[in-house]
């Protein structure tokens, strides 16, 4: 296979396309399918639906591409020793040291390209190696440096260098989304705002040429001397205006530059007139496309032996998962399971980078790993990706944080008190909890795009940190699903166990999923400005959690995620499935008859009379399409109208195919666009969606709302709960909680998720990520007291568990459930 040219005639095969030959690669598409998987030859398409028959062909190359992968690549690994759990010292414990005492010697100059900013006349600064970039515009701005002079001053005097603007600096201490006003270049290179200096250096100047020659970082992690004895050179020149928008601010706030054309450009307005008066939609996308190239995409920079390899694995997944966009009626079912396209030695490569502090802590991480990461994500497990999205998307701290978080063991008493320790910010917010929606409305206003840590503590109780915090977002996630807000699809129901302000206030429930409530053509501005906000404030929230590693508890469905990864337009009627089943069923049938309709007039043995008796015996469940009394409005929408004087509009068998394309496009985009534009407005002023592609649409719940409801048995609540301070393993106590807990049906997982954590729901991993440990203490009593009389208690900022000793498993369980009902929405001292 190495040898043969087999990967690249099989890639273009598979590919190539020239302007004549669109309908020639589906053929050839539909035969590899065929030869692979057993689905039918072009042209021979069975009546009913083409479902998955065998994919062994298929798994077995994936199999063997995959193991091709492994042999030829050559992807490097920079890999530094850490001080392991006994504190013995290594080279990586050394670097810690080394950074934590040396410092980079630069020289800050204006750009020569400018002169309308002031000189540094300072002389040369000494700078935290592990700063980054936007450290050093907050050093100028707030002296300065940052003001863009009129052409008429002429001063280079105005102000000593140590005087500080003290407005500017209150702005850059409590803001999250300040302005960038300066940009910095090392010779010709942009430098990015979240690069450390150490790192910028290292990459870029123009004295290290030689480094850059030398890739051994494995054993020569800090570089050579030059880079500590050398001055480096670094220039800056204020950010021209029309480059703002598309700049990352200080806490990663960016431009709508990868949104969509807003409604109102003159393209969209003819667009919309042509739905509006003619029923013209746009015709779905077929997400295959994208990947159908012999080539690396431009976001593969990267170069390799086995990249004809990779890009083939990349086509072969895409088919796998895609698969049926090529048919008119298929079975929406991946062939093989992207499980089955992980590299277990890039896995292990890729986990061995991401658990090196030093990398971390330098922002160093291989161009290599990133761009795979993104264009080809199958490669790598969830949890991988997870770590690797934590350490490229947001800030040295919060990498070296959720590094920390993970991994436990690795020791951290050498740093512990030194710059390379994490040094997140906390902002602490008290809010009432009578008013809870409207003040974290208010919250993430504030701090929403702020690098600061959220932490939340209620009004009148003593409770603060972890666990208060948790149950913020959790009780805010179940407030936005009022059936008053008008947000979601779905049936009204009221809560199972309410508690204060919850009593008698109705919820929206989806077993398939929360989708955006549809607007009409004719709804209300006032209405449509109010929901909008909602979903722009639900943006924040949710990138404020990702960012801040909490979780929220919404059961958003996928078509939902699909908005999130700007993959609307590929939306179909199988989608409908996942937000309505019952229309999605109807408009299925509607779509067979469509489908008939097709085959009859194709039929040349058909005369035109014959042709019209066998239109008007097209039936579903016995009635004519006539008879079904459908117009052009939305199903269940009867406000809602397709094109204008919907109606007045009967569907026929003659315009049904239009009506069920704009019932799709309705229910799947044109009505929900408004809300997902906001959403999306919400969630990039806290940080870019763009980071959000080492996933797929299904795994975004996870990331969000952590690990899905399973059964908890016995043996893994052993291996990761810890007894202590009067509790072992072998406790009488300790066997009748396990034995409980394994019970636990979903609500009351639910139920006691909340009482301990703060979070009904555990992070992907379940109780082995839970950080700190489930810690089960045994709850003492004066000698006259009976246990049997007392409920248990918690600290859920810590996962501490303090369960009386119970006489029998049926007190324990009754005392359990009551504790976790009456116990939630308050914390104080226990």
């Amino acid at each position: 296979i190495q040898h043969s040219g087999f990967v690249k005639q099989l890639l273009l095969y598979l590919t190539s396309k020239n302007e004549k030959d669109a309908v020639g690669r589906e053929i050839r598409l539909k035969r590899f399918l065929h030869v692979f998987f057993s689905s039918p030859l072009p042209g021979e398409e069975p009546v009913g639906r083409v479902e998955p028959v065998g994919h062994a062909p298929l798994l077995a190359l994936v199999h063997k591409m995959n193991n091709c992968l492994s042999q030829m690549e050559q992807f490097p690994v920079k890999v530094h020793d850490f001080p392991s759990g006994n504190g013995a010292g290594g080279r990586g414990s050394q670097a810690l040291k080394f950074f934590n005492t040396h410092q980079l010697k630069c020289q800050l100059q204006r750009h020569p390209d400018c002169a309308n900013v002031k000189q540094w006349k300072g002389g040369p600064v000494k700078i935290d190696p592990l700063a980054l970039v936007q450290a050093i515009e907050r050093y100028l701005v707030v002296r300065g440096y940052g003001r863009v002079r009129e052409d008429d001053e002429d001063s280079d005097d105005d102000g000593s260098d140590e005087e500080i603007d003290e407005s500017l600096a209150a702005q850059f201490l409590n803001s999250g989304n300040v302005r960038h006003r300066l940009q910095f270049y090392i010779g010709e290179h942009l430098l990015p705002y979240n690069m450390t200096v150490y790192q910028a250096v290292r990459q870029f100047s123009v004295q290290a040429e030689d480094e850059r020659e030398s890739t051994d970082d494995e054993s020569n992690p800090l570089g050579r001397a030059g880079i500590w004895t050398k001055t480096h050179t670094i220039w800056y020149k204020p950010v021209r205006e029309d480059e703002e928008s598309t700049k990352d601010c200080v806490g990663g706030k960016r431009g709508r530059a990868q949104t969509a054309p807003t409604k109102t450009s003159p393209r969209n307005a003819k667009k919309h007139d042509e739905l509006w008066h003619d029923g013209v939609c746009p015709s779905v996308a077929n997400p295959l496309e994208v990947y159908l190239i012999p080539t690396p995409p431009e976001n593969i920079t990267f170069e390799d032996p086995s990249l004809d390899v990779i890009l083939l694995l990349r086509v072969l997944h895409a088919i796998s998962r895609y698969w049926y966009y090529l048919y008119d009626n298929a079975m929406c079912k991946e062939i093989i399971p992207t499980s089955e396209f992980i590299n277990s030695k890039l896995t292990a490569k890729a986990n061995r980078q991401l658990q090196d502090p030093l990398v971390i802590m330098t922002g160093n991480i291989p161009t290599w790993l990133t761009e795979l990461g993104k264009t080809c994500p199958f490669f790598f497990p969830f949890d991988t990706r997870q770590m690797l999205f934590y350490v490229t998307a947001f800030d040295r701290d919060r990498a070296m944080q959720r590094l920390l978080d993970t991994n436990p063991e690795i020791n951290q008493s050498d740093s512990q008190d030194s710059r390379v320790a994490p040094r997140l910010d906390r902002k602490k917010r008290t809010v009432n909890r009578e008013e809870l929606l409207k003040q974290a409305e208010s919250v993430m206003q504030d701090l929403g795009s702020s690098r600061a840590m959220l932490e939340i503590q209620y009004e009148n109780e003593v409770g603060t940190g972890l666990g208060p915090t948790l149950e913020f977002y959790a009780l805010v996630s179940q407030e936005l699903q009022r059936a008053d807000l008008c947000l979601w699809r779905g049936e009204e129901v009221t809560l199972s166990n309410p508690k204060g302000s919850q009593e008698g206030t109705k919820y929206i429930q989806n077993l398939q999923g929360l989708f955006a409530l549809p607007f009409g053509r004719t709804a209300k501005p006032a209405h449509i400005a109010k929901v909008k906000m909602k979903f722009r404030f639900l943006g924040k929230l949710m990138a404020k959690a990702i960012m801040d590693f909490r979780l929220v508890d919404l059961p958003l469905g996928l078509p939902f995620y699909k908005w999130m990864l700007r993959q609307e337009t590929s939306l179909t009627s199988h989608d409908l499935f996942d937000i309505d089943p019952v229309v999605a069923r109807s408009v299925y049938h509607l779509e067979d008859i469509v489908r008939q309709k097709k085959r009859l007039e194709q039929d040349k043995s058909q005369t035109k009379e014959s042709l019209q008796y066998a239109l008007e015996t097209l039936t579903m469940n016995g009635c004519s399409v006539e008879d079904l009394g459908l117009d052009f409005t939305l199903p269940g929408f009867p406000n809602i109208e397709l094109k204008k004087g919907g109606k007045d509009i009967p569907v026929t068998i003659h315009n049904l195919e239009e009506y069920l394309r704009l019932v799709i496009f309705w229910a799947l985009n044109e009505g929900v666009c408004r809300q997902f534009d906001s959403f999306r407005d919400g969630f990039e002023s806290v940080f870019p969606l763009c980071h959000l592609q080492y996933f797929y649409p299904e795994e975004l719940d996870q990331l969000l709302c952590g690990s899905k409801a399973d059964t908890w048995d016995a043996k893994t609540l052993m291996e990761c709960c810890r007894p202590d301070h009067g509790y072992t393993h072998d406790s009488r106590a300790v066997k009748f909680l396990f034995e409980i807990l394994s019970s636990f049906d979903n609500e009351q997982q639910r139920l006691f998720l909340q009482f301990v954590t703060g979070s009904p729901r555990l992070p992907v991993g379940g109780f082995r990520s839970l950080n700190p440990p489930l810690t089960i203490v045994r709850k003492t009593f004066e000698s006259t007291e009976n246990p049997d009389d007392f409920l248990p208690s918690v600290m859920t900022c810590v996962n501490y568990l303090k369960l009386p000793d119970y006489s029998s498993i049926d007190i324990m369980r009754d005392k359990l459930l009551i504790a976790a009902r009456e116990g939630q929405q308050s914390f104080h001292l226990s």
